[in-house]
């Protein structure tokens, strides 16, 4: 009894020396090495608050744009974007009648490769949007030149139209979303008083790529068959991850001061501090003084309850940083370590801040809840089951928070990312883009096969399409740089206007021509005035919603391009079959680019009348 009454004595007296020592030991060190804890702690929630350690790279937009420098790097990128896809789009119309040939089928059946092309790259333009925004526009690219160069060399193996429509029209078409409108959503995040003339010039890329590539493509399918030119056009358009890695992001510089001096020249990086993986090379262990320190604290929401108590966590981080601090050493081996920090000031650690700054889901923290026990001193040792039950709550207060945090945030990130969907600017503009995008498609899937029914050779029906391209390069760049003159921007919507009617006039007249010298005129007119809306219609969706939102309108607008571009050209087969000629086909292309362009001139005059201003500016 003698001997286990001593054993007790000296271990009571080892525990109050281990306790005591240090701070007698080093009591000045000991204070300014919590005076210097402290401070950093402060420092480091005024950096939270005002950046949220978010995303520099995430929110480009909210740097000034350099109207120059990279940025016009950004546009030879945008540039080669746009060669990669637009053009190589338009291209597919020369497959049209090797397709037709080949495959033994009608107008309309073969009209649908092209419609699945052009439906599906504007289909998925807001998923294009998504993960721009959520990633990167490098990364979206990226992937973009993968799937659409995969789906390419899957078309050259195609053994029926059917299979085409899937390779070709599907795949590709998802490529070429992921690909296009990042790309130019990043040439509006880095210009802001030359934005027209860096759009004009980015989007020319479509008409130098057309004028290239459509008797490059002809000479290809006489040389080498539609399967050798689709593999051709494959490795062409892989180079679109070439075109992503120039899009460098607008804070990349500034997302490097994320990186935060803490001591000694020793930098963490805040944005991997994640409260789901808060192990401590171990298991944190939160002792009963520290319970008992917070239950004289208010519960408020965001608090984990441990059965005696609720913990305000709002510096769990930062006991991970005290974790590198100590060299990794283990808080549950140093119980004396996490008894003496609870009892000298109570810590308290964000779940909401971290899990914000972190980007996980509150429903993986109960993944890794095991790493955080919450044991009862001796002298409590009784009620260890209650404890046990009582913790349960921790469970269900964070599945509970998880999913009203769920909704939270995607409704807001709704209402904020398309609340541009309210303005009406921008509603009578998608209204606009619909009859535009129905006219405007027909004649570049059917201007080459009425060339070679018109009695024009398939070197110079590929002539005519080149031609339409250089043109389009034109008015490309002189409406982009028009719309930039501080005499006329307040005017690029009437521009717009000029643009598309005169584009729909000229396609009323093209049943009319036969003949390779009558159809060169209208490759001129109709191909300038392509580009001219080409170029302008960024500029003017940029005019009516904010920069912040741009990536997400344009996905919206491209969007809207999707259903016009797939039904229009099964239509004008249709049309070709029943009729027997073109004309029908080419006059309802003509009039939907005109009502196009009257809508929103009938929409001006009225609010003029109206409101004494227009409603578009």
């Amino acid at each position: 009894m003698k001997t286990r009454s001593n054993r007790n004595m000296r271990e009571k007296e080892l525990v109050n020396t281990s306790r005591t020592e240090p701070g007698r030991a080093k009591p000045a060190e000991t204070g300014q090495k919590r005076k210097q804890e402290a401070e950093r702690s402060e420092g480091m929630k005024e950096r939270m608050k005002r950046g949220r350690l978010e995303m520099c790279e995430k929110n480009p937009c909210l740097a000034t744009a350099p109207d120059g420098g990279w940025g016009w790097m950004i546009v030879a990128g945008c540039f080669l974007t746009t060669v990669c896809t637009r053009a190589v789009t338009r291209c597919v119309s020369i497959f049209f009648v090797e397709f037709q040939l080949y495959f033994s089928r009608d107008y309309s059946a073969t009209a649908w490769i092209h419609s699945l092309l052009d439906c599906t790259t504007m289909l998925c333009a807001p998923l294009g949007s998504y993960i721009g925004n959520r990633l990167s526009s490098r990364i979206a690219i990226m992937i973009g030149g993968l799937l659409s160069s995969t789906g390419l060399l899957l078309s050259s193996l195609a053994t029926s139209v059917e299979f085409l429509y899937l390779t070709l029209g599907v795949l590709t078409g998802v490529g070429f979303a992921l690909s296009y409108t990042p790309a130019i959503a990043m040439v509006g995040s880095y210009f802001r008083q030359r934005k027209a003339l860096a759009y004009g010039i980015a989007m020319s890329g479509s008409g130098i790529g057309t004028f290239i590539l459509a008797p490059a493509v002809q000479l290809l399918i006489e040389f080498f068959s539609w399967r050798g030119a689709l593999l051709i056009l494959a490795g062409l358009v892989s180079h679109l991850c070439f075109c992503g890695a120039l899009m460098r992001p607008l804070q990349s510089q500034r997302g490097r001061q994320n990186k935060m001096d803490l001591e000694n020249g020793k930098t963490v990086d805040l944005l991997n501090v994640k409260l789901a993986y808060v192990e401590l090379r171990g298991s944190m262990e939160v002792t009963h003084a520290v319970v008992k320190e917070m239950e004289k604290k208010e519960p408020s929401e965001n608090m984990l309850r441990n059965g005696k108590g609720w913990i305000e966590a709002d510096d769990m981080k930062q006991s991970h940083l005290d974790e590198e601090e100590n060299h990794g050493q283990d808080l549950s081996e140093n119980p004396k370590t996490v008894n003496k920090w609870s009892e000298e000031e109570p810590r308290t650690i964000s779940i909401p801040a971290l899990v914000q700054s972190s980007g996980l889901p509150l429903e993986n923290l109960l993944k890794y809840q095991k790493n955080i026990t919450f044991p009862e001193s001796k002298s409590e040792g009784n009620n260890n089951q209650s404890t046990v039950a009582k913790s349960k709550v921790v469970k269900a207060k964070l599945l509970k928070e998880s999913k009203e945090n769920v909704w939270s945030v995607l409704r807001k990130t709704v209402l904020k990312e398309y609340s541009f969907l309210l303005i009406p600017d921008f509603l009578l503009l998608l209204v606009s883009f619909l009859f535009l995008a129905y006219g405007c498609s027909v004649p570049f899937v059917y201007l080459v096969p009425y060339s070679l029914s018109a009695g024009v050779s398939p070197q110079q029906a590929a002539l005519v399409m080149s031609i339409l391209g250089v043109s389009g390069i034109i008015g490309t760049i002189t409406f982009g740089w028009i719309a930039d003159r501080k005499c006329l921007r307040p005017y690029r919507v009437v521009s717009y206007m000029l643009a598309v009617g005169s584009e729909g006039l000229s396609c009323l007249f093209l049943p009319l021509l036969s003949g390779f010298s009558l159809l060169v005129p209208f490759s001129l007119i109709y191909g300038y005035f392509d580009g001219a809306y080409v170029a302008l219609i960024p500029v003017v969706t940029s005019d009516t919603v904010s920069s912040a939102q741009l990536t997400s309108a344009l996905g919206v607008v491209y969007f809207l391009h999707a259903i016009p571009y797939l039904i229009s050209p099964p239509i004008g087969g249709w049309l070709v079959d029943q009729t027997g000629s073109y004309t029908a086909t080419f006059i309802l292309s003509g009039v939907s680019l005109i009502c196009s362009a009257v809508i929103l001139a009938a929409v001006k005059v009225i609010f003029r009348c109206t409101r004494g201003s227009s409603c578009l500016k």
